[in-house]
């Protein structure tokens, strides 16, 4: 389905809605926006030199410096 398409769909299904399920829709899109946003800051992250690193045989060493802290 074309974005187009897709939007005039639930444009049509939304304006037959009563108010109190308006909100549900509106926390239910908020909610999707907001899954997105915090998938993409997440692959930000991870793809980032610092993480990286501190991935690297390099830092290892730190896991037995906190093996009892790690459980």
């Amino acid at each position: 389905m074309q974005v187009l398409k897709a939007k005039q769909k639930l444009e049509e299904i939304v304006s037959m809605l009563p108010e109190s399920k308006l909100k549900e829709v509106i926390d239910f899109a908020s909610y999707l926006r907001d899954r997105e946003e915090a998938k993409e800051f997440l692959r930000m992250q991870m793809s980032s030199k610092v993480y990286l690193d501190w991935l690297s045989p390099e830092n290892d060493i730190y896991d037995e410096v906190f093996k009892d802290e790690i459980k």
